[in-house]
C-alpha cells in the first residue's frame, strides 16, 4: 500500500473510531453494554446467520468460474474469502480485498480464471446491492414520515442508483465495453509519450477481455447466471435475517419489513462509506438515527452496530489465521521447490 493510500486509512480510521466513541458517550455505554451481555448465547445464533453470507457468496464465486476450472474445492474458495476480506474489513474493502483473495488461493486456480470469475460476481453483488438499497428507499418514501428535505435528498439518491442500475444492465445485455472504451480514449488524449501510451493500451486489451468475459457468462450460462442470483439473493436475506433476530434477542419488537428496510439502509452504508475501515463510527451512528426515526430508540440502533461490529472482528480473526496458514501453505511449497 503507498504512502498516501496508508495516510487515507489511517485519516479515515481516526474520524471513525472518534465518531464511534462520541456516539457511545451520547448514546450511553452502560446501557450498550448491558444490552450486548443480554445477548448471551444468542450471539452464536447470530454468528450461524451470518456465516450463510460467506458461504452463500463463495458459492456465487465458484459458479462464476469457467466450468473447466471448477476443480477448485469450494472449502478452498471460502477460506480465500473469508482472509480476503479479513484485510478488507480493516483498510480499503474490495480495493485490498479481491486481490488478497486471489493471493490466498495460490496456484489452485489460474489468474486470469480468479480476476474474471471475481469480476463477475462482484458485478452480481453490486447489482443486487443497488436493488436493494432501491427496494429500501422506496419503502422509505412510502412508509416513513420524512422531512421534506429528507425526501428530496432521497428521491435524487434513489435516481441515480435506478440509472446506475439500468446503464450497468444495457450495457451487459448489449455488449457494450464502456470500461476499455473509455480507457482507450483517456490514454490517447492524456498520455502524450507513445512508449507509455503503447504499453497502457495493450493493457486496457486485458480488461476487453475481461468485459468479454462478463458478456458471454451473462449471454451463454443462465443456469449459472440463475444460481449467482440466488445466492445473491441469499446474503441479503440473512443480512435481513441478522439484523430481525439481533433486536429481537435485544428486546425490540420489530416486523420482518422493518428488518428489512435496516438491510437495505446498511447496504446504502456499506457503499457509500467503503473507505471506512470496518464502518467504525459511520454504522453506530447511521443506524442509531434510523432506529430512532423508527421509534425504537437511538441505543437499539448502536447497540446493533456495536454486536455487527464484534461478529465482523469474529469472522476477520478466522480470516487472519486462514491467511497465515496460506502464507505458510506458500512458503512451504517455496522452500521445497529450492
Amino acid at each position: 500500500m503507498k504512502l498516501r493510500s496508508r495516510l487515507i486509512a489511517i485519516l479515515a480510521a481516526s474520524l471513525g473510531l472518534a465518531l464511534f466513541i462520541y456516539v457511545l458517550k451520547q448514546t450511553g455505554l452502560t446501557e450498550i453494554a448491558g444490552r450486548v451481555r443480554s445477548l448471551g448465547a444468542g450471539f452464536l445464533l447470530i454468528l450461524a446467520i451470518s456465516a450463510t453470507r460467506y458461504l452463500s457468496r463463495s458459492l456465487a464465486w465458484q459458479r462464476c468460474m469457467p466450468p473447466t476450472d471448477r476443480n477448485v474445492s469450494f472449502w478452498v474458495l471460502l477460506r480465500a474469502r473469508l482472509a480476503g476480506e479479513a484485510i478488507g474489513d480493516l483498510t480499503f474493502g474490495p480495493v485490498v480485498a479481491e486481490p488478497l483473495k486471489l493471493l490466498a488461493l495460490g496456484d489452485k486456480l489460474a489468474l486470469s480464471s480468479g480476476i474474471s470469475s471475481l469480476a463477475v460476481e462482484n458485478i452480481a453483488y453490486t447489482i443486487s446491492s443497488c436493488f436493494m438499497v432501491m427496494a429500501g428507499a422506496v419503502a422509505l418514501l412510502t412508509s416513513v414520515g420524512l422531512a421534506e428535505s429528507m425526501r428530496s435528498a432521497l428521491t435524487v439518491s434513489l435516481a441515480v442508483v435506478a440509472s446506475v442500475v439500468v446503464i450497468s444492465l444495457l450495457a451487459i445485455r448489449r455488449r457494450w465495453a464502456l470500461g476499455s472504451i473509455v480507457a482507450t480514449w483517456l490514454v490517447k488524449r492524456l498520455i502524450g509519450n507513445d512508449a507509455r501510451q503503447q504499453w497502457l493500451l495493450a493493457k486496457i486489451k486485458h480488461l476487453r477481455e475481461l468485459e468479454e468475459y462478463v458478456f458471454d457468462f451473462y449471454a451463454a450460462r443462465p443456469k449459472d447466471f440463475l444460481l449467482v442470483a440466488l445466492c445473491e439473493i441469499a446474503f441479503h436475506v440473512a443480512g435481513m435475517c441478522e439484523i430481525f433476530a439481533t433486536l429481537r434477542l435485544l428486546g425490540v419488537e420489530l416486523s420482518l419489513t422493518t428488518a428489512f428496510l435496516l438491510e437495505a439502509i446498511n447496504r446504502a452504508i456499506n457503499i457509500a462509506f467503503i473507505f471506512v475501515p470496518a464502518l467504525v463510527g459511520v454504522d453506530e451512528a447511521s443506524t442509531g438515527l434510523v432506529t430512532e426515526a423508527l421509534g425504537f430508540g437511538a441505543a437499539a440502533g448502536v447497540t446493533l452496530a456495536v454486536v455487527r461490529k464484534i461478529r465482523m472482528f469474529c469472522w476477520i480473526a478466522v480470516g487472519l489465521v486462514f491467511l497465515s496458514l496460506s502464507r505458510a501453505q506458500r512458503n512451504k511449497a517455496a522452500a521445497t521447490v529450492d
